[in-house]
């Protein structure tokens, strides 16, 4: 899935509704309906008691994130048979929204006991829009933070037990591989050239979306362009005066400059303990 800023969005079934255990989701979603309650973007408060007024918002907030819920399991689900195209995901939020506001555009109409008026579908671009702002806002800003905060760093004797547990998948271009299969991962313009224990993978993707699905002691990337596993480094040593790491298999990856003190207190924090 693409988010709207055009960004390569992951987001399990599981992370999702993780996401609304956390106080900063509701803190977000809480000053949005505040917003929407006092900037009126409907223009039809004066015909409603604020009690009901406010009701009416708030049903309709949370209608909006059952359909929204419901269409992202959904298409959890069908990932696993058919991972390409990539969705955006306005076009998710597009078809939440619709029915949405057919129900509450019905709720309208018959609390003012008038059936025939559509009192909402004359401000649709305007409340579409308005929908998508508010997204981009919680994605670009509040979802990261979220997701950093629900998983946050232990110390590297539990990320190293963790790390050993079976499963973890990286995400590919929407393709799932297994973590302990991949060895390194080259980025090649905008592709990625993955080398794993049994072949290779040529993905178009960006190296930046898969080394934000690893934890540290998953592996290193030692310069912007190459991600190395754990299990694939024996040790840092140099060529032609320049760092690099040297591998299992006797091949070798460049380390930036700017990077050797990372990769340096990386080796003497998780490269004791390869097995």
């Amino acid at each position: 899935m693409r988010a709207p800023t055009f960004e390569t969005l992951d987001l399990s079934a599981a992370e999702l509704f993780a996401l609304f255990e956390h106080p900063l989701t509701w803190r977000y979603l809480s000053l949005v309906i505040v917003i929407l309650i006092l900037a009126d973007p409907t223009r039809v408060a004066h015909e409603f008691g604020v009690p009901l007024y406010c009701t009416i918002w708030l049903a309709a907030f949370l209608l909006y994130l059952a359909f929204q819920a419901a269409l992202l399991t959904a298409l959890g689900a069908l990932r696993k048979f058919a991972p390409r195209p990539a969705v955006y995901w306005p076009i998710v939020s597009l078809c939440a929204f619709f029915p949405t506001l057919l129900l509450v555009e019905t709720a309208m109409a018959l609390a003012i006991s008038d059936p025939q008026r559509a009192p909402l579908s004359d401000r649709v671009v305007y409340l579409a829009t308005m929908l998508i702002l508010f997204e981009i806002i919680f994605l670009r800003f509040v979802m990261p933070r979220v997701r950093t905060e629900a998983a946050p760093d232990s110390p590297p004797e539990t990320h190293r037990a963790t790390s050993r547990r079976p499963g973890r998948l990286l995400h590919i271009a929407g393709q799932p591989v297994a973590l302990d299969k991949v060895k390194l991962i080259e980025a090649r313009q905008h592709h990625v050239h993955v080398r794993l224990c049994d072949g290779t993978l040529t993905e178009r993707a960006r190296l930046s979306d898969i080394v934000a699905q690893t934890r540290p002691e998953d592996g290193i990337q030692p310069h912007r362009s190459w991600w190395v596993s754990r299990r694939a480094v024996r040790r840092l040593g140099k060529r032609s005066g320049r760092e690099v790491l040297q591998l299992s298999d006797d091949s070798q990856v460049p380390v930036a400059r700017g990077r050797v003190e990372d990769v340096r207190d990386w080796i003497e924090t998780y490269l004791d303990d390869i097995a």
